[in-house]
């Protein structure tokens, strides 16, 4: 064997054990999903219908009847919102609930901070409800990570 072959074999060695890392990381990744769809997992799931595609907004209701509601009462350590287009999903978005209420009591104080909207909606115009840009989702999921803190996310 020629030097420059053993390096080619280290390297394909090398190159295997990268792949067995990084598919090790993805099966984890995995774990975690399939662990959101279990009952030891506390998630709550909102599925939006097409209204979203047209008006880039999610809906989060809060109270309604005058009593908390929706976001303001669940006790899931995750938000699942799902966002259908012709029953069929489109995209999700996977928050820690912590956060995104958080964000959202912010965005109920200053609305247009966030691009929200307060409204009314539901059965009867009952419900109070946030209508939150899409964009504005994504921008929460970030605040917290080491690019937005260092000032480096995108407006």
């Amino acid at each position: 064997m020629t030097h420059s072959d053993n390096s080619a074999s280290r390297s394909s060695g090398s190159s295997r054990a990268k792949f067995d890392l990084d598919l090790q990381y993805g099966q984890e990744g995995e774990r975690w999903l399939a662990w959101l769809g279990t009952d030891q997992a506390k998630v709550e799931v909102k599925t939006e219908r097409d209204t979203w595609a047209t008006t880039g907004n999610a809906v989060f209701e809060y109270e309604c009847r005058g009593k908390a509601s929706g976001i303001a009462i669940t006790e899931a350590d995750y938000w699942v919102h799902i966002f259908k287009l012709n029953d069929v999903p489109a995209m999700c978005l996977v928050l820690p609930v912590n956060d995104l209420k958080e964000a959202l009591r912010q965005a109920i104080r200053t609305p247009a901070s966030f691009g929200a909207r307060l409204v009314s909606g539901g059965d009867d115009s009952a419900a109070k409800v946030i209508l939150m840009p899409i964009p504005s989702l994504w921008l929460i999921a970030c605040r917290t990570l080491p690019f937005a803190v260092q000032g480096r996310m995108m407006k």
